[in-house]
């Protein structure tokens, strides 16, 4: 088993391998060769944060495993990936998944972009200046060229910092913003990726034609992001997964609003696969909401594995655990 922290995982594949591999295991899903059961959350009843597992089987990958996260309340939240081989049930490693998380996050927005999106994007707003609002920056380029971007962050120093950092790095024209309706309206594209509170933070008033937002900050049930206009304005609602996408607090409500009937939403591997069509014209709005599945997780982390073995990174522990073989 081999054991892998962050800092060897961190970095180890180029967003355009991530993209890729993602794209291939959603392929897997249309072929019926993917098992992702419901995750399970437990709060705690001492309010001392919440622990959340997430299991999937890809069987045409031949591997299995989980996603464990949880959260403490003035600490943080972590994450690690336990990985199996399917055929033979050994584990094949243990990873720190911080890295793992936010790229395949950022992966699954780009493929949503590159069949939702317009063709020409001229403007991208952005609304979040951290690790996940980078990494989703990025991925996007790997699709789209992007002209000019607009960033918002409620502290100054922060968009400034992500504006000349990326920028610079990634060779975007990058613009911090004051208000978030500066980085929303007008723009192509709205990669909406911050610390959602419980009040709506996107006004349906900011979204005009043609634009695609991926939502990815309204994960739990009381944590909210767009307004639930925005899905009465959506031509197309694609979603990672049809059942958890409508357990964020997002969903919850524009289902409760009757602003949405989550039948109506298609799940990315559909879209992936052709079996149904994304943006009818250019002046349509397509809405992407995104709370991140074990078949995201796990795609990523074999990849991962791969390439640590190819380079010898990691901690090889030998066996574990022990296999207790069947009467």
């Amino acid at each position: 088993m081999l054991l892998l922290t962050h800092d060897d995982v961190a970095g180890l594949l180029a967003p355009e391998e991530i993209i890729e591999a993602l794209r291939e295991a959603l392929l897997e899903q249309s072929k019926g060769l993917v098992q992702v059961p419901p995750r399970t959350t437990v709060d705690s009843s001492s309010g001392l944060g919440w622990l959340r597992t997430m299991p999937a089987i890809l069987n045409g990958s031949k591997v299995m495993g989980f996603k464990a996260m949880h959260s403490t309340p003035g600490v943080g939240v972590g994450y690690f990936v336990d990985l199996y081989d399917l055929p033979t049930g050994e584990l094949l490693a243990m990873m720190d998944a911080d890295w793992l998380t936010a790229q395949r996050t950022a992966a699954t927005a780009a493929i949503g972009v590159d069949l939702l999106a317009r063709k020409t994007i001229r403007t991208v707003g952005v609304l979040g200046s951290g690790e996940q609002a980078r990494s989703m920056l990025i991925a996007a380029s790997k699709v789209r060229q992007l002209q000019q971007v607009n960033v918002f962050s409620p502290t100054p120093a922060h968009r400034q910092a992500f504006a000349e950092q990326i920028g610079r790095e990634q060779r975007l024209n990058i613009t911090p913003v004051e208000r978030p309706e500066q980085a929303v309206v007008g723009c192509d594209l709205l990669l909406s990726v911050f610390r959602a509170g419980k009040e709506p933070f996107v006004a349906a008033d900011w979204i005009t034609p043609g634009m695609h937002i991926c939502a990815a900050s309204s994960v739990r049930p009381a944590a909210r992001e767009l307004e639930d206009h925005i899905w009465r304005k959506a031509a197309v609602v694609a979603v990672d997964d049809r059942t958890h996408a409508f357990e964020s607090g997002d969903g919850r409500s524009a289902i409760a609003s009757r602003s949405f009937d989550a039948e109506c939403a298609i799940e990315l591997w559909e879209l992936v696969s052709g079996q149904k069509r994304g943006r009818s014209t250019d002046s349509d709005v397509t809405l992407f909401k995104s709370v991140g599945t074990a078949l995201q997780d796990l795609a990523i982390a074999k990849a991962v594995y791969q390439r640590a073995r190819q380079k010898g990174l990691g901690r090889d522990l030998g066996r574990f655990p022990k296999m207790r073989p069947h009467a």
